[in-house]
């Protein structure tokens, strides 16, 4: 399990600002169990209390919860992406459910190994200090979305906030359910977009061309 410890010192928080030493990469690969979950699967719901935290290996994974009668998606995990620590540390029971977007690897830590290496390990109790303050910051940007305006101001927002080099990895199902609208009336917005040279569609992503543009459109 060496390697998946490789990939996570690189891939959860910022390693820049909380550098891992080899013995704390070694300390917490031992401590890996490597889950698969089919696409569609729920891996916990809401209010089931943690037993274990979870790093989205790969795969996707969608947290949402009921609110006023309908589904609101509060965000998607992606690989990198870290669940679970928090309820483990506040003793708070899941607020959201949890489902397998694609099939989904996640790398777990249960939560006595968990505290314990946090507790014996410095340098990484202050990673995952770094990783909750960058998810946090993750979490003020998913509330700007929300809050964006109409509709076709949110769906600005969301690709803007989460392009990866000027591409959004989302179908038109996911976006519908990150802004809370029917895919019909997204599919309008975005050949819009599209009319407009903002942007160029593609099976499952949107390739941003106008980020001015779009961010005009959005209100940032």
């Amino acid at each position: 399990m060496d390697w998946q410890g490789d990939w996570i010192a690189q891939r959860v928080g910022r390693p820049e600002l909380a550098p891992l030493d080899a013995d704390d990469i070694d300390e917490l690969a031992a401590l890996l169990n490597e889950e698969r979950f089919p696409a569609g699967t729920t891996i916990f719901k809401v209010g089931e209390a943690p037993t274990r935290i979870g790093i989205v290996r790969s795969g996707a994974v969608e947290l949402s919860c009921m609110l006023n009668g309908r589904r609101v998606v509060v965000q998607i995990l992606r690989p990198g992406d870290v669940v679970g620590d928090i309820g483990l540390f506040l003793r708070m029971t899941a607020p959201y459910d949890g489902v397998a977007l694609d099939d989904t690897v996640i790398l777990t830590v249960d939560s006595l190994h968990f505290h314990r290496l946090l507790e014996e390990r410095p340098r990484l109790a202050r990673r995952w200090l770094v990783s909750i303050s960058s998810r946090l910051v993750s979490y003020q940007s998913r509330l700007f979305e929300l809050l964006a305006g109409g509709l076709e101001a949110q769906i600005a927002s969301v690709l803007i906030r989460r392009a990866e080099r000027g591409v959004v990895k989302l179908s038109q199902s996911n976006l519908a359910e990150l802004v809370g609208g029917r895919r019909t009336s997204v599919n309008r917005v975005l050949k819009r977009f599209e009319e407009q040279e903002l942007v160029r569609l593609r099976y499952g992503q949107v390739e941003i061309i106008d980020e001015a543009g779009l961010a005009e459109v959005a209100g940032l």
